[in-house]
């Protein structure tokens, strides 16, 4: 899996800067800014600016700054008299240039209280349930300290308030709003804060495709697809199948609770290329538990039956000396689980620089190489976790924002004794740290896989002529709750339908229940009086219900490697022909006998 990296945009920064038209010698004693963030992404800003000037002989007339943005509307300045005459200067950058003070200006040993509003566009990005802006920065001035800095920003109502750089505090909850107050020095740059903003929960029809070619000269015959679709386990996501091109033989989860489905391709002639295109639908929360270091036991706590996850493996090379030395300089002695995993994670991102592979390396090379994309970051993170003895596993999957649609993306979860798998992305965390047992809605998990480091999440069976198989073009599409519901209704019917048939061919009463309460709610689901949360709500009772029953009866099919039996006809003559010749040996030492 490759990853292109998440690398965060440096969200253009709202910056102040004294001009070198303003007279006089002074601090800004307060400079109090809001960001209210709206739904459009446009941005509403206002502020309180108190002037004062130092100077015993010299008045200040005028001062200016710039806003980094060509969409400015709306702008107004003023104190407590009136409006203040500005000059508003289009450029690159809007230059609020000289915002003239009435009369003779403020003058010496004196201060002035004075306010600005404006609308702007262009500085909130993200796309469908994030909402992400880089506010508040200042640039160094050889002029003015700002004594008193506060910082306000609103997120949209209805989102939740994910996390800043550096950390602000949440004073209002809906809207959310934090605040952040500083103090900034003569020729000091501030960069301002890093904001993210999510609607939740987010939802997403993910469709992916499996195209197959027969490059041989017989068919391809019986022909079977298992592909990996979502995974059960995880508290912050609910996925199912909604649709898929060609017949789906069975369901069935495997041993870490990803679920697959079985896929009929039947026969593939000679140059022939069949694609088997799934729809699945996610939906996914915001997952911040509020977790610390005192929930979580310490190494010893760990169960005997995670052993499992504390192994070698090809890409996790926990046993290697190297990386058994650099566990003991990540983890610094550390006992407590949530504290070692968390300078693990801090460690790999310290240690790499993040650099797009053509291939995937393992945690050795990474670390000799010191850098990777996000699978190098996720293996080395997991070998030195084993090394430390704390289990760890990779997840993969897709981080979705606007930028490019779409990338797949690989992650990982840590054990906690007395809590359970916890999320970290280490490859996230070094442009924006807040990926360490928490996960934005933008974070997609395809499949989890701890037991094995092999990563693909596709097989196939057949007769005849080996086919080729890749996996092709992956779409997301951010959905509103109105077209998700009716994917979940669809969702549910194609659950029912499949368990239904499950249970026909292996009838059992109990199972017929759980089948009736699927049904029951898929009807609930489908009623024209039910509204979308309402709807979304039953066909998710539908699903699961029908579940139960496919988790039962859904079974994996035999794994196996098939090859043409004309190919096996001169190894079946020369066998034939050995037991022919035993045959003749035996009866004749019988006679003889």
């Amino acid at each position: 899996m490759r990853q292109a990296g998440l690398v965060f945009m440096a969200a253009v920064l709202l910056s102040l800067a004294t001009s070198s038209t303003v007279s006089g010698s002074g601090y800004y004693k307060l400079y109090d800014r809001t960001f209210t963030i709206k739904e459009d992404r446009l941005l509403e800003v206002s502020a309180t600016i108190t002037l004062v000037n130092t100077s015993t002989d010299t008045r200040i007339t005028s001062v200016s700054w710039t806003i980094p943005t060509e969409d400015l509307r709306q702008v107004k300045v003023w104190d407590d008299v009136g409006d203040l005459n500005h000059i508003e200067t289009p450029f690159e950058s809007y230059t609020m240039e000289n915002v003239f003070f009435r009369g003779r200006g403020v003058g010496p040993s004196s201060e002035l209280t004075f306010y600005v509003s404006y609308t702007a566009g262009g500085m909130v990005s993200g796309t469908g349930v994030e909402y992400r802006a880089g506010l508040g920065g200042v640039v160094a001035s050889d002029l003015y300290d700002n004594t008193n800095y506060i910082i306000k920003i609103r997120g949209p109502p209805g989102t939740y308030f994910f996390s800043s750089d550096p950390q602000a505090q949440l004073v209002e909850n809906d809207p959310p709003m934090i605040r952040y107050a500083t103090t900034i020095q003569v020729n000091e740059n501030f960069e301002g804060l890093r904001v993210r903003f999510y609607d939740q929960p987010a939802f997403y029809t993910v469709i992916l495709r499996f195209p197959f070619t027969n490059y041989g000269t017989n068919s391809s015959k019986d022909l079977d697809l298992d592909a990996m679709l979502f995974n059960s386990e995880l508290p912050w996501q609910f996925s199912a199948l909604v649709d898929s091109s060609h017949p789906i033989q069975t369901m069935y989860v495997d041993e870490e609770n990803n679920w697959h489905g079985v896929f009929k391709v039947s026969e593939l002639t000679p140059s022939e290329t069949e694609t088997v295109t799934l729809e699945l639908l996610y939906e996914v929360q915001l997952y911040d538990p509020g977790i610390n270091a005192d929930d979580v036991g310490s190494i010893s706590k760990v169960p005997a039956s995670l052993q499992g996850y504390l192994k070698q493996d090809d890409k996790w090379e926990s046993e290697n000396e190297v990386l058994q030395q650099a566990a003991d300089t990540a983890a610094g002695g550390e006992t407590n689980v949530y504290l070692a995993a968390e300078k693990i994670s801090g460690y790999v991102v310290d240690k790499l620089n993040y650099h797009v592979q053509d291939e995937r390396r393992g945690a050795l090379w990474a670390y000799l190489n010191e850098t990777g994309d996000c699978s190098e970051y996720t293996d080395l993170s997991i070998a030195l976790a084993r090394a430390s003895r704390i289990p760890a596993r990779a997840m993969y999957g897709w981080g979705y924002y606007e930028e490019e649609n779409l990338r797949g993306h690989a992650w990982l979860e840590y054990y906690f004794p007395g809590i359970g798998w916890q999320p970290a992305d280490p490859t996230w965390d070094e442009t924006y740290k807040a990926y360490f047992a928490r996960l934005d809605p933008i974070h997609l998990t395809r499949n989890v896989r701890g037991l094995s480091s092999g990563e693909s999440g596709v097989s196939y069976t057949y007769y005849g002529a080996p086919p080729t198989l890749s996996e092709g073009e992956t779409t997301i599409i951010p959905l509103a709750r109105v077209d998700a519901a009716l994917d979940f209704v669809i969702a549910a019917q194609y659950a029912v339908n499949l368990a239904d048939a499950l249970l026909a061919a292996s009838p059992d009463e109990r199972l017929s229940q759980s089948l009736q309460l699927a049904q029951a709610s898929l009807d609930q689901a489908k009623d024209p009086a039910s509204d979308e949360n309402q709807k979304i709500s039953h066909a998710k009772q539908s699903i699961e219900s029908a579940s139960e029953v496919i988790r039962a009866l859904g079974k994996s099919p035999a794994a196996g490697f098939f090859i043409d039996l004309w190919q096996l006809l001169p190894f079946v003559l020369i066998a034939g022909g050995l037991a022919a010749v035993v045959v003749v040996i035996y009866k004749l030492r019988g006679r003889r006998a």
